[in-house]
């Protein structure tokens, strides 16, 4: 069945995703903070207006961010078919590769959240959104849903199943160290002034292998 979408949606989802990347662009090695919504609208070319329309707060980026990265890594998971904690390497290794295109996007992400004292509640996307970010991919529907929690519970599961988690952790213990880690190992590699994120991850990841 031939998906259909609006001129109107699409129209919306571009001009979303045209603020994100802008955002993006002049975050480079600086904090989301420091970014103007001035500065964004005039390298988008959209209004203030528009702007607030799509981001009643400024913030709002961050976790729409977190939400289409998601989405990307569920997509990259399910064509390379890794599972266990060979699919959390490969999800450790997309930070660390978000981390070489926008320095500063984790650690401004790291930073909201804290404050907030909140995990991200990221929104779905939309089938316009989708389109744009995977024209490829024929089942898109899917990806809407993609939650990183879910993504840590079949992961935890299937490294149980391969008998590659330790044995004195349970399943929920070992989502809850992938989270530790997912955040934590990335501002422990920054404080120590290293762009190893990889080797860090590694390290961590230790003590939930057998």
């Amino acid at each position: 069945m031939t998906e259909t979408i609006s001129l109107r949606e699409k129209k919306k989802a571009k001009t979303k995703l045209a603020l994100l990347e802008a955002a993006l662009a002049l975050i480079d090695e600086g904090t989301f903070r420091s970014v103007l919504v001035d500065d964004i609208c005039e390298r988008a070319e959209v209004s203030k207006v528009t702007f607030f329309k799509f981001f009643p707060q400024k913030e709002e980026m961050l976790i729409y961010f977190m939400s289409i990265w998601q989405a990307r890594c569920f997509c990259e998971l399910s064509a390379n078919g890794k599972r266990g904690f060979a699919a959390v390497r490969h999800i450790f290794s997309m930070v660390a590769e978000e981390s070489e295109k926008y320095p500063g996007i984790m650690l401004s992400l790291i930073s909201f959240l804290a404050e907030q004292k909140m995990h991200p509640c990221v929104p779905t996307l939309s089938a316009a959104e989708l389109a744009l970010l995977f024209p490829d991919v024929s089942d898109r529907a899917p990806f809407s849903d993609a939650d990183l929690h879910q993504i840590f519970v079949r992961c935890v599961r299937e490294a149980r199943e391969d008998g590659e988690l330790a044995d004195d952790v349970s399943e929920e213990e070992a989502v809850v160290l992938l989270f530790s880690m997912f955040y934590g190992a990335y501002l422990t590699a920054h404080l120590f002034r290293s762009d190893d994120f990889m080797a860090c991850y590694e390290l961590h990841l230790k003590s939930l292998t057998r």
